[in-house]
């Protein structure tokens, strides 16, 4: 499992998802995503909804969303399920949830849950973590973002930000 994390783009903002689905070659449609311990900047549409604990929702409906309405993850964890593994199978786990959570930034990466086969995590608008074995989107996504750093590097160069 790898951890990558962005802290600057053109955009100001890290937690925009089309542009971090750009590494993925449209292979975030292959996925159901479940939305966890979210805020965004906008809540356009009901399979988003705001105050909610969690959201379950098709790649394809998550990229249409994204790409109409450019919404920015200020907070919430983003995890990808193979099509074949059903809701109520993800539900016997607790939630991921990315505010005030050290294992994070734990240099054994893993994902929060156990299903999954990617997260991303959107931190406070101000960095993304992606964490997968998808070696393809991981060199796609050094290139698009040359600026990111791995896990090993993070903790190395910033040991104080790890205090949380």
């Amino acid at each position: 499992m790898e951890w990558l994390m962005i802290e600057k783009t053109d955009r100001g903002f890290m937690t925009y998802l089309n542009d971090i689905f750009i590494a993925f070659d449209n292979k975030q449609n292959e996925y159901n995503w479940l939305i966890s311990s979210y805020e965004c900047n906008d809540y356009p549409s009901e399979k988003i909804p705001l105050g909610k604990e969690s959201a379950w929702i098709s790649g394809t409906d998550l990229t249409e969303i994204v790409n109409k309405h450019g919404i920015q993850f200020i907070w919430g964890v983003l995890s990808a399920f193979s099509k074949d593994v059903k809701y109520s199978d993800v539900m016997k786990y607790p939630l991921p949830y990315a505010d005030g959570n050290g294992e994070l930034w734990n240099e054994e990466v893993k994902l929060q849950h156990p299903l999954a086969e990617m997260e991303i995590v959107a931190w406070d608008s101000g960095l993304a973590i992606l964490m997968t074995e998808d070696k393809k989107i991981l060199e796609k996504f050094k290139k698009i973002y040359p600026h990111c750093v791995d896990i090993v590097t993070y903790r190395k160069d910033f040991p104080e930000s790890l205090d949380l």
